[in-house]
C-alpha cells in the first residue's frame, strides 16, 4: 500500500491507501489542503492561510475557524490511513509524498523531461486545477487564478514537448493523439493545431488535416476573436498545394526560440534567437610583430581571437552562431554585409581588425545588422602583447560581454520598431525585457503581459519563464503587490520552470537565485548564482546579484569584488544601479561610510534607479555626515513613495541584520525618512 493519494487536477480527489474515493470535506478544508500541497515542499504559515481563506485573517474567529478546518484535514488524514498535513506552531506543512499528489507529480515528471515521465505527465494532466473551488474572498480567488494558471502552462509545455518528440520520431499517431489531448486542453492553441494538422498530413491523412485547420480558425475566432497566424497559414499551403504522395517533404515543428536560420534568407526576418556569423579578423599592415608575438595573420592573433570570440559566442544560450567553417570563407573578401548576411542567413555579423605598434594591440570590433548593412556597435580595445595567451583570454572576454550586451539591447530596440500583434516569442520577450528594466509598477505589468505573450506563441520559451519569475521579484521586493509571499512563491516557481526548459541557461538559474534569496535560503540563492556564472564565466548579472545577496547578510568584501567584477564586464549595464547600490551597502556594513556615500550616490544617479536604490544613498550620506544629501534623498523618496519608511526598507532587504539594521532605525528620522 503506498498510502493515501491527493488529485487537484480535473477535480478534487482524494483516495485512501487501497484506492478508494474518501467523500469530499467541507470546501474551507479542501482548499486548504489545496494550499498546503502546492506550496511544497516549503512550509506555509498559519498567518498566510488565514490570509488566502477567510476575508479578515488577523481576527480571533479566523483563528479559530482555522484551528478547527486544520482538526478537519487531521481527521480526514486518519480515514484515509495516513497523515495529509504536519503542523508546528507557526506553519502547516504538506506530509503526503510529491508522488501522491498529483499536480506536484506533474511538476517531478516535467522537469525530469524524459520521453517516459513527458508521457507520464500527460497522462496526469486531466484537466483544469481545481475547478470550481472559488470562495469569493480576493486572497484564495487571486490565488487560485495565478495557480491555474500555472498549470495550465504547464501541461501545455508537457504537451507540446512529447508532441515535438513523437515528431521527431515520425510516430504520426502518436504526435496526432498527443495535440488532440493539448487541444481538449487549450482548444484555441494554435501551435498545438499546426502540429495536428502536421501530422494528419504526414501520415498521408489531407484532407483531415484541412478540415484540422478549418477546426483551428473557428476556434481562434471564438476564443480570441482574431484570424489565424502566418504560420498557420503558410502550413495550411504547403498541405493543400504540395504533392499528395510527399508529405515527408513538410518540416516538422521546432520550437520557436530554437528555430535555426536558412542560408539565403533575408537576415533579421523570421522568428526566432538571433543568429550571427564571425567572419575572419583582419590584420592591418601585414602580419603581427614578430612570429615570437603573434605570427601572421593566418594562424596567428587575428585567426585565434576571432575563434575564441566564435566558441564563447557559441555558449550563449540566445544566439545561433555560424560554425567557422562556413563564416571564415570570406576571408578577405570584399563584400557587403548584406551579401554575406544573406549568403550565411544571419541577423548580425562580427567584423575586426588588429594592429599592432610599440608592443601594443589595438582590436577594432564591430557589430552590423546584415538587414540594413549599418554598424549596431562598435568599440577598440588595446592590450600589451607580452603575455599572448593571458592577452588574448582577456580581450575575448571583453568583446563576447560586449556583443552580447550589444545584440540584446538591438533585439529589444528591434522589438519595440514592431505592432505588438506582430511579435513573435523572441520578439514579445525582448519588448517585456525593456518594461521589465524600467522598475515602475506599470511597466512591470506590462512587461508582465508580454512575457505571457511570448508563452503563448512559444511554451517552451525558457527566458520567458524567467522573465516572469523577474516580475514576481520586482513585485515583492519594491512592494508592487501587498502578498510578498505569494509573490517569492511565483518568482520561485517561474524560475523552477524556466531551469527546467533550459538547465544550461545562465538567466534561468540566475533568476532561480533571485528567488530563493527572496524567500530568505541566502546560502542556496549563492549556490544557484554560482551555478549562472560557472556556466558563463562573464555573466554580469550573475557577478551582480551574488554581490546583492553577499551584501546584505554574508561576506561583504566579497561582494565588493562581485559588484567590481560586474562592473568591468558591463559598464553600462541598465542594473548598473543594483552593482553600485550592492558595493555601498557592502561598505556601509564595513562602516567605511564615506566610501559608501559616494558610491551610492552614484548608484542614485542611474536611470531607473528605484526607491530603495535612492534610500541606500540616504542612508549613507547620513552616515557619512552629509545631512543636506540625505534630506534631499529622502524628499525624492516621499515624493516618489509616499509614505516610505525605515521599515519598508528593512522587510525588503530581508537578510540584512543588526547592527546594520538599527542603524537605519535611528539615522532615518533624523533626515525625515520615520522608522
Amino acid at each position: 500500500m503506498d498510502g493515501p493519494a491527493l488529485r487537484l487536477l480535473g477535480g478534487f480527489a482524494l483516495t485512501d491507501a487501497r484506492g478508494r474515493t474518501l467523500g469530499a470535506p467541507g470546501r474551507k478544508a479542501r482548499n486548504l489542503l489545496a494550499c498546503v500541497a502546492l506550496h511544497a515542499p516549503r512550509p506555509l504559515s498559519r498567518e498566510r492561510l488565514a490570509d488566502l481563506l477567510w476575508e479578515d485573517g488577523a481576527d480571533g474567529r479566523t483563528r479559530h475557524s482555522l484551528r478547527q478546518c486544520l482538526m478537519d484535514v487531521r481527521r480526514l488524514g486518519a480515514q484515509a490511513g495516513g497523515d495529509l498535513i504536519r503542523t508546528e506552531r507557526e506553519t502547516v506543512s504538506l506530509a503526503l509524498p510529491v508522488a501522491r499528489v498529483d499536480a506536484l507529480e506533474v511538476e517531478r515528471l516535467a522537469r525530469d523531461g524524459t520521453a517516459d515521465a513527458l508521457r507520464a505527465a500527460a497522462r496526469l494532466c486531466g484537466g483544469a486545477l481545481l475547478p470550481g473551488a472559488e470562495i469569493g474572498t480576493d486572497g484564495f480567488d487571486s490565488w487560485l487564478a495565478g495557480e491555474r494558471a500555472r498549470f495550465a502552462r504547464l501541461a501545455s509545455g508537457v504537451f507540446a514537448r512529447l508532441t515535438a518528440l513523437c515528431e521527431s520520431l515520425e510516430d504520426w499517431d502518436g504526435a496526432a493523439a498527443t495535440a488532440e489531448r493539448w487541444l481538449a486542453h487549450d482548444p484555441a492553441c494554435e501551435e498545438a493545431h499546426r502540429s495536428l494538422m502536421r501530422a494528419h498530413a504526414q501520415a498521408g491523412r489531407r484532407s483531415d488535416a484541412i478540415r484540422q485547420y478549418q477546426a483551428c480558425s473557428a476556434a481562434v475566432r471564438r476564443c480570441l476573436d482574431a484570424e489565424p497566424e502566418e504560420e498557420t497559414l503558410a502550413l495550411l499551403r504547403s498541405i493543400r498545394d504540395g504533392p499528395a504522395a510527399a508529405p515527408s517533404a513538410m518540416p516538422a515543428r521546432t520550437p520557436a526560440t530554437l528555430r535555426q536560420p536558412e542560408p539565403g534568407a533575408v537576415p533579421g526576418e523570421g522568428s526566432g534567437r538571433p543568429s550571427l556569423a564571425v567572419l575572419p579578423f583582419v590584420a592591418l599592415g601585414g602580419p603581427a610583430e614578430g612570429a615570437a608575438e603573434g605570427g601572421a595573420e593566418r594562424g596567428g592573433i587575428a585567426d585565434g581571437l576571432a575563434h575564441d570570440i566564435l566558441a564563447r559566442l557559441s555558449r550563449l544560450r540566445p544566439l545561433f552562431v555560424i560554425a567557422h567553417g562556413s563564416s571564415f570563407r570570406f576571408r578577405g573578401a570584399r563584400t557587403d554585409p548584406c551579401t554575406v548576411g544573406r549568403a550565411l542567413g544571419v541577423r548580425y555579423l562580427v567584423t575586426g581588425t588588429l594592429r599592432t605598434h610599440g608592443g601594443r594591440l589595438r582590436v577594432t570590433v564591430e557589430l552590423a545588422d546584415a538587414a540594413t548593412g549599418g554598424a549596431v556597435w562598435g568599440d577598440a580595445l588595446e592590450s600589451r602583447l607580452d603575455g599572448l595567451f593571458a592577452m588574448q583570454d582577456d580581450l575575448t572576454a571583453r568583446i563576447v560581454t560586449a556583443l552580447e550586451a550589444e545584440i540584446e539591447a538591438a533585439e529589444v530596440r528591434r522589438a519595440l520598431t514592431r505592432p505588438p500583434a506582430s511579435l513573435d516569442a523572441w520578439g514579445a520577450y525582448h519588448r517585456g525585457l525593456w518594461h521589465m528594466f524600467r522598475f515602475t509598477r506599470d511597466d512591470n505589468e506590462t512587461a508582465r503581459r508580454f512575457f505571457l505573450q511570448a508563452l503563448r506563441l512559444d511554451p517552451l520559451c525558457a527566458r520567458a519563464h524567467a522573465g516572469l519569475s523577474f516580475t514576481h521579484f520586482q513585485d515583492a521586493f519594491l512592494h508592487h503587490a501587498g502578498d510578498r509571499g505569494g509573490e517569492a512563491d511565483r518568482a520561485y516557481r517561474f524560475a523552477e520552470q524556466s531551469v527546467a526548459l533550459d538547465e544550461r541557461d545562465p538567466t534561468a538559474h540566475w533568476v532561480l537565485g533571485r528567488a530563493l534569496w527572496l524567500l530568505e535560503r541566502q546560502d542556496d540563492a549563492v549556490e544557484e548564482l554560482g551555478v549562472a556564472v560557472d556556466l558563463n564565466p562573464n555573466f554580469a548579472l550573475g557577478h551582480y546579484t551574488i554581490a546583492f545577496v553577499q551584501a546584505q547578510g554574508g561576506d561583504a568584501r566579497a561582494a565588493i569584488d562581485a559588484a567590481d567584477l560586474a562592473q568591468r564586464l558591463s559598464p553600462l549595464d541598465p542594473l548598473l544601479f543594483g552593482m553600485l547600490g550592492s558595493k555601498a551597502l557592502a561598505l556601509l556594513r564595513l562602516e567605511d561610510y564615506a566610501q559608501a556615500a559616494a558610491w551610492a550616490e552614484r548608484a542614485a544617479r542611474r536611470p531607473n534607479a528605484h526607491v530603495h536604490i535612492q534610500a541606500i544613498a540616504a542612508f549613507c550620506d547620513a552616515l557619512a555626515g552629509r545631512h543636506d544629501a540625505a534630506r534631499a534623498y529622502a524628499r525624492r523618496i516621499g515624493e516618489a513613495a509616499p509614505g516610505y519608511r525605515c521599515g519598508d526598507f528593512i522587510a525588503a532587504f530581508r537578510t540584512l541584520r543588526p547592527p546594520v539594521t538599527d542603524l537605519i532605525r535611528r539615522i532615518g528620522p533624523e533626515i525625515g525618512l520615520p522608522p
